[in-house]
C-alpha cells in the first residue's frame, strides 16, 4: 500500500535472546504486556493466558465484530501479545467498517446490556464458585472442578471482550467530537466531562474509610495500625478485645471488596483476603489527621464537572440539534463507559482470578501432602497436565518448580524489550485504533534533559512532593501521604494509593487507562506511558509533576 512503511524486523537485545517456537512467530509484532504483567509470570499464568484467556477474548472480539484477534505468548517468563488480523487481508477493510457499524449502534444499549444481561452471567459464575466446597470435594471433583472453573474463566473473557470495545471506544469517540467541537488546548479538558457518578473502584475506597473512622478514635486499634508495618500491626491487634473487633470487620469488608491482588495475569499473587496489608496501609492514611473522606472529594469533582458540562452545553446553544443530540448521546454513555470500565474489572479480572487462584491452592495443598511438590504455592509453577499428573501418581515435580523459579528470578533482572518480533508501522485510523491509543499511550515526545520524564498528560495538575517507587502492592507500606507515586503500572486493586498519592506517575498507560482514570476521579495529577519513569526516577528524589503538560522534572538528588 502506498505510504505505508516496509515491515522492518526488530532487534533483539543481546541480553534477551528470544527461542521462536515456530518460524513465522517473527513475523508477528509481539507487545510485552507492561500494562498488565510488568514482571516474569509464573507457568501457570502464561498458561491460562495462552488458552482459556485468550480463546474467550478471541470469542469476545468476534461477538463484538471486532475484526482482531488476540496471541499471547511467554518469552523468557514476560508475557507479550500480538494483536493479529481475524480476517484475510483483502477482508479487513469491509471487517473494520463491520465492526464501526457495531460501536455506533450499541452506544445508547451497551450500559442497559451490562446491567440486565452481562453482569448477572458474571455474578452467577462467581457465586457458582463460591458455593463450591473445595476442601470437601474428592480429587477427582477438584480436578473436574478445575476443568469446569478454566471454562467459565474463558466465558468471563469473552464477556469482558465484548464490552471492552464499548467502554474505550465510547469515551475516545466523545473525546473525539469535543475536540472537533470545541478546539480545547488537550484533551483533558472533554475527559473532565466523563467522570463516572460511581464506580467499584471509588467503593472500596469508601469501604476502607468508613472502616477506618469506626475505630480512628479507638487507641488499640489505630495506634498499632499507623505505628507498625501490616504484618506487625495484625499481631498486635490479635491482643486486644478492639483490635479483634477491628480484625473481624476488617475480614467482612475484605470477604465483599478483597477479591484482588498486585494485577490481572499472575495467579500466584495472593488476594487481600489472605494478606491485607494493602488495605491496612489505606486504612493507616485515612486515620492521620486531615485524611479527607474519598467520597466528599469525589463528590467535589463532581460539582466541577457538572459545571464544566454546563459550559460546554452553554457553547453549543447555537449549534443545531443534530448536533447537540450527538453530545448528550456520547456524555452519557462515556460517563457509563468510565464506570463500567472500572467495575468490569472488578468483577471479572479481579474476581476471577481471584476463585482460579483458591482452585490452584487447594491442588497445591493436596500436592504437597502426596509429595509432589513442597508448599501449596508450587503449584502455580506447574501446568493443569503436570497438575493432573502428579494427583494421580504422587510424581515429584520439585526439580520443574525449582527450575521454574529459578528462571523467573533470572529473567526478573533483565529489562524485557517492550517490543519483538517484526514492526509494521502506525495501525490505520479508525475509532478502535485511537481509543486503543489513548488506553495503552503513545510513545511521548524525547526528553532533551536529564532532570526531565516526559510521558502523556492524563490528569491535569502540578505537584511537587518526594518519589516512592512502588513496583508491586508489597512494597505499599512505603508511600505516605503527600509522596509521588512512582510505578511501572496500576490497576483497580491500587485504586486506594490513589487517596494517599498526590501525584501518580506510570511507564505506560495513557488517558484511558486505569492510572488516567482514577487520577481523575481523585483530582490528581498524573503523567502516564513515560516509559522509563522508573528508570530515570530515583527514590526519595524531590520532583514537581505537571499532569497538564504530561512532564516530570527531577528537583534533587536523594
Amino acid at each position: 500500500m502506498t505510504g505505508q512503511p516496509e515491515p522492518t524486523v526488530i532487534p533483539i537485545p543481546d541480553d534477551f535472546p528470544v527461542e521462536w517456537a515456530a518460524p513465522e512467530q517473527v513475523d508477528k509484532t509481539w507487545i510485552q504486556g507492561r500494562q498488565h504483567a510488568p514482571a516474569p509470570i509464573t507457568s501457570l499464568a502464561a498458561w491460562l493466558l495462552i488458552n482459556p484467556w485468550t480463546q474467550g477474548s478471541n470469542r469476545g472480539f468476534a461477538e463484538a465484530k471486532q475484526p482482531v484477534k488476540f496471541e499471547m505468548e511467554q518469552f523468557n517468563t514476560y508475557a507479550y501479545n500480538a494483536t493479529q488480523p481475524a480476517h484475510p487481508l483483502d477482508q479487513m477493510e469491509a471487517a473494520g467498517a463491520e465492526g464501526e457499524r457495531a460501536l455506533q449502534e450499541q452506544i445508547t444499549t451497551f450500559a442497559d446490556k451490562w446491567e440486565n444481561e452481562w453482569l448477572p452471567e458474571v455474578k452467577s459464575v462467581l457465586a457458582s464458585w463460591t458455593e463450591f466446597d473445595l476442601e470437601a470435594a474428592s480429587d477427582t471433583n477438584l480436578l473436574e472442578h478445575m476443568g469446569d472453573g478454566m471454562e467459565k474463566y474463558a466465558r468471563l473473557w469473552d464477556i469482558h471482550f465484548q464490552v471492552a470495545p464499548l467502554f474505550l471506544g465510547v469515551p475516545s469517540m466523545f473525546i473525539d467530537l469535543y475536540m472537533e467541537l470545541f478546539k480545547p488546548k488537550d484533551e483533558l479538558e472533554g475527559f473532565s466531562l466523563i467522570r463516572a457518578d460511581h464506580n467499584m473502584s471509588l467503593e472500596v475506597g469508601y469501604a476502607l474509610w468508613k472502616l477506618s473512622q469506626q475505630y480512628v478514635n479507638d487507641a488499640d486499634v489505630s495506634e498499632p495500625i499507623i505505628g507498625n508495618p501490616p504484618h506487625d500491626a495484625l499481631v498486635r491487634l490479635e491482643a486486644t478485645e478492639s483490635g479483634r473487633n477491628f480484625l473481624n470487620d476488617l475480614r467482612n469488608c475484605l470477604d465483599m471488596y478483597g477479591h484482588r491482588s498486585d494485577g490481572i495475569v499472575e495467579a500466584a499473587d495472593p488476594s487481600w483476603t489472605e494478606d491485607p496489608s494493602p488495605a491496612l496501609v489505606a486504612i493507616r492514611e485515612n486515620m492521620r489527621p486531615n485524611a479527607e473522606d474519598p467520597q466528599a472529594t469525589h463528590d467535589r469533582l463532581l460539582q466541577q464537572r457538572d459545571t464544566a458540562t454546563s459550559a460546554a452545553r452553554g457553547k453549543l446553544e447555537t449549534h443545531p440539534v443534530s448536533v447537540r443530540d450527538e453530545f448528550e448521546k456520547l456524555l452519557a454513555a462515556a460517563r457509563s463507559a468510565s464506570r463500567i470500565q472500572e467495575d468490569h474489572n472488578f468483577w471479572i479480572d479481579q474476581n476471577s482470578l481471584h476463585f482460579m487462584r483458591h482452585i490452584f491452592l487447594e491442588i497445591g495443598k493436596r500436592l504437597a501432602a502426596n509429595g509432589s511438590i513442597e508448599s501449596a504455592g508450587d503449584v502455580f509453577h506447574l501446568v493443569p497436565d503436570q497438575i493432573r499428573e502428579a494427583m494421580a501418581s504422587g510424581q515429584s515435580y520439585a526439580d520443574i518448580v525449582a527450575s521454574d523459579k529459578a528462571e523467573m528470578a533470572e529473567w526478573a533482572r533483565v529489562s524485557a524489550p517492550s517490543m519483538i518480533g517484526t514492526e509494521y508501522g502506525p495501525p490505520p485510523k479508525s475509532t478502535m485504533g485511537r481509543a486503543l491509543g489513548r488506553f495503552f499511550g503513545t510513545p511521548p515526545p524525547e526528553s532533551t534533559s536529564s532532570t526531565e520524564v516526559r510521558g502523556l498528560p492524563v490528569s491535569a495538575g502540578v505537584v511537587r512532593g518526594t518519589a516512592r517507587l512502588i513496583m508491586s502492592l508489597r512494597d505499599a507500606n512505603r508511600l505516605q501521604r503527600g509522596d509521588i507515586l512512582v510505578t511501572p503500572t496500576t490497576a483497580p486493586p491500587w485504586t486506594p494509593l490513589f487517596g494517599i498519592a498526590a501525584a501518580v506517575v506510570t511507564d505506560v498507560g495513557g488517558a484511558l487507562s486505569h492510572c488516567g482514570i482514577v487520577s481523575r476521579e481523585y483530582g490528581i495529577p498524573c503523567v502516564g506511558g513515560t516509559g522509563n519513569g522508573t528508570y530515570a526516577i530515583k527514590d526519595g528524589q524531590l520532583i514537581e509533576v505537571d499532569g497538564s503538560a504530561g512532564v516530570v522534572r527531577i528537583l534533587s538528588d536523594v
